[in-house]
Formats: structure tokens, sequence, C-alpha cells
């Protein structure tokens, strides 16, 4: 009787030990899933050229650097030549960055943008809202497409985001506040 006992108490700690295994492979399994989404989910980090001319409705233009963006009072600020100036976005018809300007990674180092990444493709990332935006300084944004876009078009977009630094080359605005951005991928 006492190998009978001795043997049922063996099993028992087997199987709760087997269950605790299974248990923490399953925690480990969502916990990745979660990890995974999150990623997924996270906003698109984006590099802002230190200037860039700006096109309005009326026709007329002016350059200098982008330094403030409120989408919710849809107003960017321009700075050049020692003067800013607030505009309405629905003034606005586009901004485009320049190609030589510098742009910044977001541990804050410098990179000069360069024409010779000839494998760069331009992207069009398109519908975005105002506020999916995000303006973080003159240099820095990042651009929340997680409920735009399918999660396995945003992970080719994530995947392109850890080896190379996504940069601006241009900002179109539309009615019903949404914004087309386009993006080249230029590695740090």
């Amino acid at each position: 009787m006492k190998v009978f006992f001795k043997t049922l108490i063996f099993a028992s700690v087997l199987a709760v030990a087997g269950t605790v295994e299974n248990v923490q492979a399953v925690i480990g399994t969502i916990q990745i899933a979660q990890t995974q989404k999150a990623e997924v989910n996270a906003p698109i980090p984006l590099a802002l050229p230190s200037t860039a001319d700006v096109v309005l409705k009326n026709g007329s233009s002016m350059t200098g650097q982008v330094t403030a963006f409120d989408p919710n009072k849809q107003i960017i600020q321009i700075s050049g030549s020692g003067v800013s100036r607030s505009l309405q976005i629905a003034q606005i018809q586009r901004v485009t960055f320049k190609r030589d300007g510098l742009v910044y990674t977001s541990d804050g180092r410098r990179v000069i943008r360069g024409e010779d990444n000839s494998q760069a493709q331009q992207s069009t990332w398109k519908n975005i809202p105002l506020n999916a935006f995000r303006f973080l300084n003159p240099r820095q944004a990042s651009v929340d497409l997680a409920t735009l876009m399918n999660s396995r078009d945003i992970r080719g977009i994530q995947g392109v985001a850890v080896k190379s630094l996504y940069v601006a080359d241009e900002i179109q605005f539309q009615t019903a506040g949404k914004m087309t951005i386009k993006v080249t991928p230029t590695d740090p």
C-alpha cells in the first residue's frame, strides 16, 4: 500500500509540474503575441529635414523649417530668416522637404540625407488623419498607421524602420482633416 501511495504522490507531483510548465509556456506565448501586437501598433518614427518649401493654396510659397504642428487647432508654424508664421492647414496645399536637408535619428544623431541610397524607394501613406501625425520637435515626428493599414503592411513598414530611418519627402493636405505623406527610408 505504501508503494501505491508513493507512486500516486509521485505521479501527482509530475502532473502538477507538467501543468505548471504548460501554463508557463502558454503565458510565454501570450506575452510574445502581445509584444508583437504592440510592435505592430507602435507609431512609425519619421525624420523631418531642416528645410521645407510650403506651397499655399493661393499659389504663394515660403521656405523655412516646420517648428510646430497642432492637429487640434489645425495650425502649422513655419520659421525662417528670423520670422515665424502660423498657418492654418486649410491654407496649405503641401509641404515639400528639401532633399539636401539634415535629418536626425531618434537618439539625436545627425544624418546628412543623401542621394546615394539607390535601393531606397519612396512610399506614399494616404488618408492619414491629422491627429495620427505626432510632431515631436522640428526634427522628428511619428505617424500612427495602426488603424489605417492592415497588420501585414504595417509589419513591412516596421521592418524597414528597424534598419532605416523614414524621412519625410512631402506632406499634402486634403479636405476633411486628412493628409498624404511621402517618405523614403534612409540608412543612418
